[in-house]
């Protein structure tokens, strides 16, 4: 009804949003007054009641239609009906309800249905009005009319202004909700529809560098020259899998499906990674590392390393990626506490970068937005790795927060609680630096993939671990089951034709073969979510990597299984 009245009354020109509502309860009054008008005074005073109404009415229509300012409207308006009424009241001898109701439509049009004015409107109006009555002793009504049809007139005055009242609260309520989810929903997709222009951008900046290195890498005669093609595209596929894994984890996290991975690990061999992840890009730029690490954390803490290691690298990159050539940044770790074997743990990342403004800093730790528009275009990033941080940070019953000036460079902070772990535990991280000679091992690999297999074939030659191949599922069963006790490990690829990874598995451990039950069956997969690690564990696998396959995970669960 209320766009009814927008649109055909008003023809979409109003210059309160809340016109139409007032116009309904204009109508809504001029309906019950005069209805209640005629009970009381007879058929010549409710027509005059009616006419007055509706004057009322057009007049307030016509001034939210005209091409007059809004402060005009809103004092001229209620001024113009202020007195039609007020000299209406004057006709019908002092009849305060109508005098009341001047008073109320002015207070309405100024106050744009906010319900604490109208409170103070009906307070204003009826207090005065019950003195007048009780106090006084004043008949409203005159001679004919005893003091119970006074009161009942009060009452129903008051009746009345209260209906208007709640209406006015109910709807000023449902609007001020549906605004806010509005202007949230307005902006949230105005970011995403931001987030995706940056997304095609950074996308097919990588994959640019892919396909073109590529063919300059094939047309080369020099070794050095594709060589230098290979490098490149080297860089760019890992440029590639950042901004993949950023959309993956921002889509893990939007589903609350975001987990962490706790173990123990060496502290200080984690910095050292990401350290050497970060330090071609700082040399690249000549810019001044340095790197503190306090003494008093304790050499193995209990958690997830990788997670830990992720929010540190996007720090360091965006240190690195917003300070110029020459400017200096720096990594401190220090331990702010211990209670009960759990140690509370800040990590600061410093810079002399470009900074950040008061006003961007309140986007920085938003999905989907960065600190400005301009940001994306003139440094690259996907706007994503903030939002994530933040939210990995608070899995790890921490905090994080920013403190920067513009020009002046810019200080990431974040602390996290994590246990004291065993000293004398072998972190992972040394197994895979090593993991090692699988020499009399062998392996069935289930991929149907050509350019899969042949990667993994590469990442383990050094290894000299025996494989066999199996193109799919149905080939996967055969090859185990007509070798009782040959095979000691296998890689199960998820996707399959004629049989997929999960039945193939189910198969496996089926089968009369001697170690059927017990060999480890581990999925390989590029669905990395909580539930596809679940299916895999109820169809009997025992452990999943995901794709594309980081060769240090690689070479623990091989450890893990067969070291």
């Amino acid at each position: 009804m209320i766009s009814f009245i927008r649109k055909l009354i008003f023809a979409e020109r109003t210059k309160n949003s809340n016109a139409p509502h007032i116009f309904v309860v204009l109508c809504v009054y001029t309906v019950i007054v005069t209805a209640y008008t005629g009970l009381w005074f007879g058929p010549r005073e409710m027509v005059l009641r009616l006419l007055l109404s509706l004057i009322m009415v057009v007049v307030y229509t016509l001034f939210e239609k005209s091409n007059l300012s809004e402060e005009v409207t809103a004092f001229f308006a209620p001024l113009i009906m202020v007195a039609v009424l007020t000299f209406g009241a004057i006709y019908f001898h002092g009849d305060f309800l109508l005098f009341t109701y001047s008073i109320g439509i002015a207070t309405i049009s100024l106050s744009y249905l906010k319900p604490r004015a109208i409170a103070g409107y009906i307070i204003a109006t009826n207090v005065p009005l019950a003195v007048i009555l009780f106090v006084f002793n004043v008949n409203l009504l005159g001679a004919s009319y005893s003091t119970i049809h006074t009161i009942l007139f009060f009452i129903t005055s008051i009746a009345i202004n209260f209906l208007i009242y709640i209406y006015c609260k109910f709807y000023a309520s449902a609007l001020d909700a549906l605004t806010a989810a509005k202007n949230e929903a307005y902006h949230a997709a105005e970011a995403k529809g931001t987030f995706l222009s940056t997304m095609s951008h950074e996308i097919r900046t990588p994959m640019n560098a892919i396909i073109g290195m590529t063919n300059i890498g094939l047309a080369a005669t020099d070794i050095e020259r594709k060589h230098d093609a290979l490098e490149k595209i080297d860089d760019a596929s890992l440029h590639l899998l950042g901004i993949i894994n950023d959309i993956l984890d921002m889509a893990k996290i939007e589903a609350g499906k975001l987990e962490l991975s706790v173990q123990d690990f060496k502290f200080e061999a984690m910095l050292q990674r990401v350290v050497s992840v970060i330090s071609i890009r700082v040399a690249e730029k000549k810019q001044n590392f340095t790197l503190n690490v306090d003494d008093n954390i304790p050499p193995v803490l209990v958690g997830d390393d990788q997670r830990l290691a992720q929010v540190i690298a996007n720090l360091m990159g965006n240190a690195i990626k917003f300070t110029p050539d020459g400017g200096s940044i720096r990594l401190d770790a220090k331990l702010l506490g211990e209670e009960d074997g759990v140690c509370t743990i800040q990590i600061d990342v410093v810079d002399t970068g470009i900074g950040i403004s008061p006003e961007q800093q309140t986007n920085l730790f938003k999905a989907f937005q960065q600190a400005e528009a301009t940001t994306s275009r003139r440094f690259g990033g996907t706007g994503l790795g903030l939002a994530i941080s933040k939210n990995i940070i608070e899995m790890m019953d921490g905090c994080i927060g920013v403190k920067s000036e513009l020009g002046k460079g810019s200080t990431f902070s974040f602390a996290v609680r994590m246990k004291r772990g065993d000293a004398d535990s072998r972190a992972e991280e040394d197994v895979a630096d090593n993991k090692v000679d699988f020499s009399g091992f062998h392996l069935l690999l289930a991929e149907d993939v050509e350019i899969n297999r042949e990667i993994v074939l590469t990442l383990l030659e050094p290894t000299n671990l025996e494989i066999d191949i199996a193109v799919n599922g149905v080939e996967a069963v055969q090859l185990f089951c007509n070798s009782p006790g040959k095979y000691d490990m296998i890689f199960m690829d998820v996707q399959m034709p004629e049989m997929d990874g999960y039945e193939a598995t189910r198969q496996i451990r089926l089968c009369d073969a001697l170690n059927a039950k017990s060999v480890p069956i581990i999925a390989l997969t590029a669905n990395v979510f909580r539930e596809e690690v679940a299916k895999c564990m109820e169809a009997g696998m025992n452990g999943h990597i995901g794709k594309p396959l980081d060769f240090s995970e690689v070479m623990r669960v091989l450890n893990m299984y067969l070291g």
